[in-house]
């Protein structure tokens, strides 16, 4: 029997976080160097890059044209049959991707025995990369970026831009079509069709703007005034990455607090 993990807990209705064991953390960082060393990630997927969601969020900022589309329940869609052929398709041999497919999975419906991957160990990350990267709907984003719009993928959430209505239109039609293809779905409550700003992690963007969300920065400026040093240096430098004029603001509020 395999010892991957030793609890999961609910992270929020539906969701579930795996803690994987020494054993299933030695085995994931294995299987993610493994990958690492035949596959390189796009330059716009960028979980797997330096920046994050906000050098995502930024590449769309002065864009007039942009929609968001997000996979509903992603990390479940990621099947061990659909990890199993991607890194295959990457080079490793049958027998390797097929242990490291089950090495990547659990049921999370016992006795089901519907294997996919989970949040929380090492290489789940990178692994749906590599699946999504490989798949029908990775190869209609390429097409896309190819055809001179951008497109950033941020885990499960994916926003393209560009110069006309028209043009994004079309290219959500495509992801959509690609998405289809790959057994991939998105989520329709989640999904913003092309405007001229669209919001994403809680970040407006677009034709010009950059800006963290009115509520976000409420809570924000709640943690400024019953923060310690570290806490309130870590806000103001993260929103201080987004807009330089709203980490001014909270700098403030965390100045009156001090003097209180």
């Amino acid at each position: 029997m395999r010892n991957l993990y030793d609890h999961h807990f609910a992270l929020k209705p539906g969701t579930r976080v795996y803690i994987p064991t020494e054993m299933g953390r030695k085995r994931g960082t294995e299987i993610k160097g493994a990958i690492e060393g035949l596959w390189k990630p796009p330059a716009n997927y960028f979980h797997l890059l330096e920046g994050g969601h906000v050098a995502a969020v930024k590449s769309h900022r002065n864009a007039t044209w942009l929609a968001s589309l997000d996979l509903q329940r992603f990390f479940d869609q990621i099947t061990r049959t659909k990890i199993h052929r991607a890194l295959k398709v990457i080079g490793l041999p049958h027998q390797d991707a097929w242990e490291m497919a089950c090495d990547s999975t659990v049921d999370k419906k016992p006795p089901k025995r519907h294997f996919s991957l989970p949040f929380g160990f090492v290489q789940s990350p990178i692994v749906a990369s590599v699946v999504l990267a490989q798949s029908a709907l990775g190869g209609a984003i390429r097409n896309l970026v190819a055809g001179g719009l951008t497109v950033t993928v941020y885990v499960d959430d994916i926003t393209i831009s560009g110069s006309s209505e028209e043009q994004v239109f079309a290219a959500v039609e495509q992801l959509e079509t690609g998405a289809e293809l790959a057994g991939l779905a998105f989520n329709p409550e989640k999904t913003q069709l092309p405007n001229g700003a669209v919001t994403s992690f809680n970040i407006a963007f677009g034709s010009g703007a950059l800006e963290v969300k009115e509520d976000r920065m409420a809570e924000f400026e709640v943690a400024i005034r019953n923060g310690n040093e570290y806490q309130i240096e870590g806000i103001l430098g993260y929103v201080g990455s987004v807009n330089h004029g709203q980490a001014d603001r909270l700098a403030d509020a965390a100045r009156r607090s001090n003097l209180r």
